[in-house]
């Protein structure tokens, strides 16, 4: 039984890097801190066994010949992983150090072909038996590289613990997605639709504020604002819809349409979430803004009722359109996903009224 709570333990810590790697630079505190606990476990597990063997099989992550099934979507993503690079059993000898472990593992989560220089002290590949590990030829990469991989997992925290907790509301982690975005969007050259297709998450919630992000970051930064201005920018699309979190869960997943009092109740959710974000140190007035603002048509019709004369501002106007275009391309329980052609019809449609205009041209410049 200790072995197995270990072996959970040293899974959980492989996990969170995974996750981590994929969203923070290497010298992030979110990549130290599993690394480090990461690599002790995993220097005491080979010391005492003389060797750790490792494998991915199926929906199961087998450790020492514990097996672990894949019960949540981070141990999902890791075998999924895994299995693109070809290994199915990943060997650690005694003495590994930190810094093989760290390349190890960036380079499984990243998007580069190539395995990195010698390995030391693991040995990875395809299971043949009870046998070692069979070194592979890698092959090369034809899926996507999953740039924002375990980008949603971390939002779905973020979300949560601002949204029940003002007092100790921390917005930095949402920040680092951000950046995560912006250097995503600059490395697919603002191909926005394969990153947004790489997003999968439970939460719906969770993975349509981060499209919505995307999309935004993608229109300023093709509007030429500068980078300061862009974080500002993503972190409002990003945190845009928080005020769902203080919806109740059984109005907010219906799988069919709303009625009367179910609608009102779901259309406080801007300014539940605007008067929530007030209290939280954001260093800007926007995602407050953003907030409130996101579901006001360009006509000024929508929720809420506009009560002040000023223009809405130009990231709600620009939210309003990816907030509108992610919602008609998903999938809900209540109606099927639409097509792209489809989609771009009923944005052109509302040009003038539902849209600003020019705001909506150049999102479809983006995204035809």
């Amino acid at each position: 039984m200790k072995a197995r709570d270990e072996f959970q333990s040293l899974l959980s810590d492989l996990v969170q890097l995974f996750q981590a790697v994929s969203v923070y630079p290497e010298s992030h505190q979110f990549v130290r801190e599993p690394l480090s606990r990461l690599h002790r476990r995993l220097q005491e597990e080979a010391k005492r066994l003389g060797k750790l063997t490792i494998g991915f099989l199926g929906d199961q992550v087998v450790i020492d010949q514990i097996p672990f099934l894949a019960t949540t979507t981070g141990i999902r993503r890791l075998i999924r992983k895994m299995s693109e690079r070809g290994i199915e059993k990943v060997v650690i000898d005694n003495g590994i150090e930190a810094a093989e472990l760290k390349r190890f593992v960036t380079w499984v989560s990243c998007s580069t072909p190539d395995a990195p220089e010698e390995w030391r002290s693991l040995t990875f590949g395809r299971i043949t038996g009870m046998g070692e590990a069979v070194p592979i030829e890698l092959p090369a990469m034809e899926v996507p590289p999953q740039l924002l991989a375990g980008t949603a997992d971390v939002l779905k925290d973020v979300l949560r613990s601002l949204a029940t907790d003002s007092r100790r509301g921390d917005v930095r982690q949402g920040r680092d997605i951000v950046a995560a975005v912006m250097k995503a969007l600059r490395q697919e050259e603002y191909l926005i639709d394969r990153l947004l297709s790489l997003q999968s998450h439970d939460d719906y919630t969770v993975t349509h504020s981060l499209n919505v992000c995307v999309m935004v970051v993608a229109q300023a930064a093709r509007q030429g604002f500068p980078d300061n201005m862009i974080r500002d920018v993503g972190l409002a699309a990003l945190l845009h819809d928080i005020g769902k979190e203080l919806i109740p869960g059984e109005i907010l997943n219906k799988p069919g349409k709303l009625d009367r009092e179910e609608f009102a109740r779901m259309s406080l959710h801007p300014a539940l979430g605007a008067f929530h974000l007030r209290k939280l140190a954001l260093d800007s007035d926007l995602p407050v803004i953003v907030c409130y603002e996101h579901h006001i048509r360009y006509n000024r019709s929508g929720y809420p009722k506009v009560r002040y004369p000023e223009e809405l501002h130009p990231v709600s106007l620009m939210t309003q359109i990816a907030d509108v275009y992610d919602a008609l391309r998903t999938y809900r329980p209540y109606r099927a996903s639409l097509d792209q052609e489809t989609t771009v019809g009923i944005l052109r449609e509302g040009r003038g009224t539902e849209f600003d205009p020019r705001h909506l041209d150049n999102f479809l410049k983006l995204v035809s």
